[in-house]
This record gives structure tokens, sequence and C-alpha cells, in this order.
């Protein structure tokens, strides 16, 4: 029979630690200094809310007792057991029965009522349980019931849905609905072809359009980590809990750097001054350290990988229970840390892909008609125009880094951008154009972007060539009628204040013409210029305040010292270009040699091809369906092509970007003796007297598709 009193005090032990080592005290003193504020407040802030309170404001206060209570229920806390603080908890559980009951309508956002409201009260009577009577738990109970009865929702929502249901059978010991909740959970990790959830490159969607691994998708982890933990062992086991391993490493591992999580898969969530990047990567690292700890499915690997990220700021954020994790972790000589090798990924399910390299990474953000530009609902993230326009972001371990960024830098000039000057974009806005996707081979990847915001007449076509050391980035047949200067934003990069910017060029009136420049310190980055450019450059302390992009702000405001790089195109153009290449990691002196040494050849940047080559790496953009060739690559659609030329053979793999063509036909300038791996959807129709294949890219969406061919010769 089912011990209810155990499973309460399971889930009590992941809200509040053991107690067992010095990483539940990191978390404590932040979770200690965060009740100090709730006491102080916690009266006149009722009361302004019981006058006239938001669905929002209601879902805070509630909010701030599950704190409250964690701290009353952690031996070592200084509020432990403190009789005033159980007096204040009780005291407001009553007085907000007053708007959370069953005779209430909800008004305003509905997930504060079905989610936000019942998350923390499930926690809240877990850690009272003793000190609550029957009749107020009860109560609060049937208002859950009263606001959603039935687990219907998609995504990250159907697990809080779940996981309300399971604490809420567990505190009233009704089996059959911790079973609902479990049933509700079955699937959430499942895989779809469209929409929201987890698709299977490893993108994760939410409200139909938007990427949300490091949001929605986080939020997702987040709360399942602590079922699986929970009922593991259990008559409620959650079963498939290995396949969250691999949910791990192509969901959410790709999007972790330096202990954050990059902001492009966060949604609207970047405009929120109290869940920034190294809140929301310390909600990604503590839920996994909660799933490699599970009672027979201990994982080190993955404690391995989580290792490397874990800092004193992951403690900030942590739960009592994570941060013993973490300690343990970091204190345990057996656990060796391992960094992710250097690789490539495209996810062409939401128009992003990611670099990690050595010392560095870089998240790419796109967006296409599948894929809308940015979610701004909820007066959240009003500002955020051309944050997938492009987006290229380099991450580095050593440089400066602020929970200010999003409401100080200029966000009509992000980096990797094409934009015309000054303008603002529509929100939640797919773009009419198809072709957006990308392709790999190991750390080397290839990127296109047809651009064309909604309602301007500015085209363009963007691609980024990532190989081991670099990144190319071409623009091709940039074209615009609008009478606005177009812009390509080369960089705008938060700064250390006392970084030195070296140009290597000539300052004329409108700017520099360089051929290279390097941001020095810990910075450590260098730009080149296959051709003579002219290049702006600016750099400034610029100010903001969080209220520009969210009506919740912290009231304060934020200054930080930026630099910025672009090439003004001029106004009303046709076919312009641009040609440059970022170096993550570089010396000043390696930059002073590097158009030499490089082997970067840039052999086609045009409105029909985009080409570029190092060593025996080769990426193909083919921008018409029109047969073309390029590099001894010959293609009769649009499509991206890589190839890499090793151990007398050739690796190449294909992608369809604008995910709608059916067959694609590729000739090579070369023969083969064998082929020795190929995706079923690749059909090698001939290998001499050179080869022809054709890739049957319908319903793919957007699939890397991979063959190995051995004993090539060029013919």
């Amino acid at each position: 029979m089912t011990d209810f009193n155990e499973l309460r005090g399971r889930f009590s032990l992941l809200l509040c630690g053991s107690g067992k080592n010095d990483g539940a005290k990191k978390s404590m003193e932040h979770t200690d200094k965060l009740t100090a504020r709730h006491i102080a407040a916690a009266a006149e802030e009722t009361e302004a809310v019981l006058s006239f309170g938001g669905a929002d404001k209601i879902d805070l206060i509630f909010k701030r007792l599950a704190d409250m209570a964690v701290s009353f229920s952690q031996s070592g806390s200084a509020y432990y057991a403190d009789e005033g603080v159980r007096e204040l908890i009780i005291d407001v559980l009553s007085k907000m029965q007053r708007l959370y009951n069953i005779r209430t309508e909800p008004y305003g956002n509905w997930w504060y009522w079905e989610i936000g409201i019942p998350l923390s009260l499930n926690k809240i009577f877990t850690l009272m349980y003793d000190y609550a009577d029957r009749e107020m738990l009860n109560g609060y109970m049937a208002a859950e019931r009263h606001f959603n009865d039935e687990i219907k929702l998609t995504g990250a929502n159907r697990v809080w849905e779940s996981v309300i249901f399971a604490i809420r059978g567990i505190l009233l010991g009704d089996g059959d609905m911790v079973r609902a909740a479990v049933a509700g959970l079955a699937d959430v990790t499942a895989t779809v072809k469209r929409g929201d959830g987890f698709h299977s490159d490893g993108s994760f969607i939410q409200h139909g359009n938007f990427p949300y691994n490091g949001g929605y998708g986080r939020s997702l982890l987040q709360e399942l980590a602590p079922m699986l933990y929970l009922f593991a062992g259990t008559e409620f086991e959650i079963k498939g809990a290995g396949d969250i391993y691999t949910l791990i490493k192509n969901s959410y591992l790709p999007f972790t750097a330096n202990g954050r999580c990059m902001d492009m898969v966060r949604g609207r969530e970047v405009s929120r001054c109290y869940e920034q990047c190294d809140f929301a990567g310390a909600k990604l690292l503590e839920a996994m350290l909660v799933i490699s700890d599970i009672k027979g499915h201990e994982n080190d690997m993955l404690k391995s990988r989580v290792k490397p990220q874990l800092s004193e700021e992951f403690f900030k954020y942590s739960g009592a229970f994570g941060a013993e994790l973490a300690y343990e972790v970091i204190h345990d000589d057996n656990i060796e840390p391992i960094a992710a090798e250097p690789y490539f990924k495209a996810f062409n399910g939401m128009d992003r892909a990611v670099k990690h390299g050595r010392d560095y990474s870089i998240g790419l953000a796109m967006h296409s008609e599948r894929i809308a530009n940015y979610e701004c609902i909820n007066d959240e993230n009003t500002r955020a125009f051309h944050t997938s326009d492009g987006m290229l972001y380099t991450y580095k371990p050593n440089e400066p880094w602020a929970d200010f960024f999003w409401q100080t830098i200029d966000l009509c000039r992000l980096p990797g951008t094409t934009v015309l000057k000054g303008t603002e974009a529509k929100p939640n806005t797919p773009s009419k154009c198809d072709f957006v996707g990308g392709c790999g081979i190991g750390e080397n990847g290839v990127c296109a972007m047809e651009l064309n915001p909604a309602g301007y007449s500015l085209r363009a076509y963007k691609a980024w060539f990532f190989f081991d050391y670099e990144i190319v980035c071409l623009g091709s047949g940039i074209t615009s009628s609008d009478n606005i200067n177009v812009e390509t934003i080369i960089e705008n990069r938060l700064v250390a204040d006392n970084s030195r910017f070296t140009v290597c060029g000539t300052r004329e009136a409108q700017g520099y013409n360089i051929k290279g420049a390097y941001l020095d310190g810990r910075h450590d980055i260098g730009y080149y210029f296959p051709e003579e450019q002219r290049v702006h450059i600016l750099r400034e302390e610029r100010e903001g305040k969080w209220d520009s992009i969210n009506t919740r702000t912290d009231g304060k405001t934020h200054s930080g010292m930026y630099l910025t790089m672009w090439i003004d195109h001029g106004r009303n153009i046709k076919d312009a270009s641009y040609e440059y290449i970022m170096i993550p990691k570089c010396g000043e002196e390696e930059l002073k040699d590097y158009g030499r040494r490089s082997g970067v050849n840039i052999i086609e940047n045009s409105p029909w091809i985009q080409c570029v080559n190092k060593g025996n790496v080769t990426g193909i953009i083919f921008l018409r369906d029109k047969t073309r060739s390029a590099a001894g690559v010959a293609c009769d659609k649009r499509s991206i092509v890589m190839t890499d030329i090793n151990g007398g053979g050739m690796d190449l793999v294909i992608a369809d970007p604008t995910q709608k063509q059916s067959n694609i036909n590729i000739e090579l300038d070369y023969s083969a003796k064998a082929v020795s791996e190929c995706d079923e959807r690749i059909e090698v129709i001939q290998t001499e007297p050179y080869v022809i294949m054709r890739a049957d890219v319908r319903d793919a969406g957007g699939k890397e598709l991979r063959v190995r061919l051995e004993g090539i010769e060029n013919v």
C-alpha cells in the first residue's frame, strides 16, 4: 500500500534538502535573505492584494509564502521552526482564501489560477502539513480543482498540470489522482512532427512557433526531474527514465555554456529581471543533477558533463537539494569534469544552431515562415526586434557578463544581423521566407537565412560557415527600396572597461577602412576582412531600465560599456554584399598573420551560390531551383550541402532548408569505389564515372541526410 507520508517526506527533501553538506548552506543563505524581505513586507503587501490584487500579485504572495515555508522547514536556517514565521504563513493563508476559493471566477492571465498559484500552494502545504488545519488544506485543494480538474495542455504546461495533480494527490492521500498525474507525464518527452513539444532534432517549441528549450522547455525538465525522483521505486514510478539522458544530450546541454543558458531559446523570459541566463542555466543544471541521482539510474557521466559548469553563481539560484548534489559532485575527485568535444549542431525544427568550440560557444538565431521572430505577450519582451534576424552571439568563460544586457544593448543593432537602421519589428511574426536552416559534419557547419522583415522590402541572403577556428559570415543579394540605410552589424558586445580594441587600417571621415580588428583582455576575439572594408566603430556606455522591455522591473537604472561595429550599405541598394570572418579565440599576433595561414577560401558569394572552403571541408548554399555547381558539387534545388574529404573518402551531408522540396539531385566531380554509409532517404544512382545521387527530402522537416563515399577520385 502506498505510504503517502513517505512520498510527502521525499517531496520535502526535494524542496529543503537534508542539510548533509555545505551546499545546502550556500542555498539557504540566499533563501533566508528572500524570507527576511518577505517577512518585512508581508503584512502591507497582503493587505494591498486583498484590497485589489491582480492575478500576478496573488501568485506572488503565494510564491513568497513558499519561500518562507522552505526557510521554516530547513534545519540550519535562521528561520527554522520559528513560531513567528509559522504564524505569519498560516495567517496569510487564511486571509488569501478570500481570493482563491471555489467561488472565485478567474480574471487576468489564466496561468496564475490554474498553474502558478497551485504550484506554490502544494509546496506550502507539503512543508506546513503538520501546522495547517485540514479544513484549510481541503479548501485550497478544492479551489485548485475548481480552476482546473483536467490534465489537458501541452509541453511545459502539461508537466506543470501533472505536478499539481501529483502533489495534490499525495496531500489528500488520493492514489487515483497521483496515477492520473503520472499518466499525464507519460508522453511529454515524446517527439512531435509539428507544433508544441520536442522535435527529432532536439528543438523544443511552445506556443506554436517559438523556440523555447531554455524557457518552457527548461521549466518542463525542472518540474519533471523531481517527479522522476519522487516516484522512483514506487507503484507510481514513471517509466522510460533512461530516455531522459538522450533528451538532455539533444535538447538541453547544447544550449548551456559556462553555467548559463543561451538566451536565443528562452523566448520572452529574457526580458524578466528575475530570470536571466544564469538563473535559467542553474535551474537546468540542477534538474540534471537530480535526474543523475535517481536511485537505480545514477549517472556519473551526466554528473561529469555538469561539473565544469558549476560555479558559485549556481548556489544563488539552486534549491537546497540541488545545491547538496552540486557540492558532492564538485568535491568528488572520482567524478572527472568532462567538457564537450567541439561540435556544431543545427536545430532546423526551430531555426537555431550552436557551435561549441575550444573555450567558446556560439548561438545563432534565425526565423522563417515556420518560426516567428520573437514572442511578446503579457507586456513582456516588448523590444526584441531583431533577435532572430541572424543574431550571432559568442559566449566565452572569462568575459564579463551581467544581468542587464537586454535593457542596455542597442536592440536595433544586434551582432550578426542585417537591418534597416533604427527600425522596429512587429512581434509574434513569421517571415515570408522559407529558406532557413543548416547542416554540419562534426565541428564544422553551415547555416543559411533568406531575410525579408515583415512590412519592408529589404531582402538578403545571409550565410555562416563554422569551421574549427573561425566563422565566415557572408551576405549577398542585399536589396532594399525602403529609403532607409541598411546596416550589417558585425559586433555589439558588452566589454570590460579596460579592454583594448585595435584596428589594422586607416581612419576615414565616415569610418575605418580596415583588414582586421582585435578585442583584447578577457575577450581575445579577432575580426578579419578578406577585402578591405569600410566599417563604423562605436564604443559607448549605455544605460537602461527593465521597464523599457517588461512591466516587471527592479526599479534601477543599469549601465554597461559596449563595442559596436557595423557596415553601412547605404539606402535603396541592389545586390550589395559583405564578407567578414570572426575568430572567437585569437591572439593579436595570430590575427596579423591570419590572412596568409588561415586556409579559408571564399569561392562564391552571389545571389546564386554562397560557398566557402577550408582545407578538406566545404560548405555550399544553393539559392536557386536551377542546376548550378561549386567546389565539385552540382545541385538542382535550393539546398545546403557540406563535404569533408578525409581518409581517402568523402562525408557529404545535405539539408532542405525550405522543408518543401521533394527530391534533390546531386552530382559530384568525383568517382567512388564504394558507399559505406548512407541515409535511407539518399539513393546513390551511380558511383562511376562520377557520383550521382538523389535525396528524398519529402516531409523530412529539414533533416540532415548523410552519406559516406569511399575511394574517391577527382574526375
